[in-house]
């Protein structure tokens, strides 16, 4: 008997709750303070993944940040490791809105992407959330490790109930 292959719609989550470019960033804390999420897409008017909000990435706001060395010469700044090396760093810390602190290079799978591949995508990458795209680039689902976690107990949970069926099939046909 083979296990079942799961793909992203089998267990995605299909009602996503997703921002507009705009979203202010205390918006954003709102919502995830009042809802049971780790990352919120940002999407466009015609529901096209445009990036991804975690709640690291707002996290950063309010952490120490590394300010790099600098010189100040003639009244111009002179970074020591050259400033594009911070960029990232300066633009997540004066954001405003979810365009400018989300994360524009998003991992994404397909509604047909099969679990064992999402779970290595979460893994390697060391991520908790990752959007389902159509083949538009539309937000067609979210699938969290909560999630995967859910198909693995029950899929555990029905080998179990087949082994208790088995067992007992087996001790029937002996007693004859």
């Amino acid at each position: 008997m083979t296990a079942k292959v799961y793909k992203a719609k089998d267990f995605m989550s299909k009602y996503v709750l997703s921002v507009p470019a705009d979203c202010t960033v205390q918006e954003l804390i709102h919502l995830f303070v009042s809802h049971p999420i780790d990352a919120i897409p940002v999407t466009d008017g015609d529901n096209k993944l445009l990036g991804i909000v975690s709640e690291g990435d707002l996290l950063y706001k309010k952490v120490r940040p590394y300010v790099p060395q600098y010189v100040d010469v003639l009244g111009a700044s002179l970074y020591y490791c050259g400033y594009g090396r911070y960029e990232k760093s300066f633009r997540k810390l004066l954001a405003t809105r979810a365009d400018e602190i989300m994360t524009k290079d998003v991992r994404c799978v397909t509604p047909e992407t099969d679990m064992d591949t999402i779970t290595s995508l979460m893994i390697d990458e060391h991520l908790k959330t990752v959007p389902v795209v159509d083949k538009n680039n539309r937000l067609a689902g979210i699938v969290t490790r909560h999630d995967i976690l859910g198909v693995i107990a029950r899929s555990e949970e029905h080998t179990s109930e087949l082994q208790s069926h088995h067992d007992l099939v087996c001790r029937l046909l002996l007693e004859k």
